[in-house]
């Protein structure tokens, strides 16, 4: 038997995905997540990133609601290696076969002041592959 997605459930979730503030990017690289309280370390790669958040595959789960400090470490255009720190909290987690997709929202978005590297790594692909601007209100044009 097929099972088709309720009415309800489809229409939460795109009412979910239109309310997002920031458009989410492809991104390769990797993230090295500490979570204080715990003094854990966990290696996680990137699937995707916003200027509010960052998708995370990793074998190890996090756990919802947990608060981290992320290391974000990509090859930027000269292809030196670059990495970032971002603080954030687990907004969801779902195992797939053994590895955890896990949803993270940074605690204050992006920015020049604090992320400058990987805001000019962004800038740069959302350029050279003419990928939509960040903040998803056209009236508004951030890069």
């Amino acid at each position: 038997m097929i099972r088709e997605k309720s009415p309800v459930k489809k229409n939460i979730k795109q009412k979910l995905e239109n309310v997002r503030k920031w458009y989410r990017y492809q991104f390769f690289g990797s993230a090295n997540i500490r979570i204080p309280k715990e003094k854990q370390v966990i290696d996680a790669n990137i699937a995707n990133i916003s200027f509010s958040g960052i998708g995370l595959y990793s074998s190890t789960p996090i756990g919802k609601g947990k608060t981290l400090k992320i290391k974000i470490s990509f090859v930027d255009k000269h292809g030196k290696i670059q990495a970032e720190i971002a603080t954030g909290k687990v907004d969801w987690q779902s195992k797939f076969k053994s590895m955890y997709i896990t949803g993270i929202f940074f605690d204050n978005e992006l920015s020049v002041t604090n992320q400058p590297r990987l805001i000019e790594h962004l800038t740069w692909l959302i350029d050279t592959y003419k990928w939509p601007q960040p903040y998803k209100d056209q009236r508004i044009s951030m890069l």
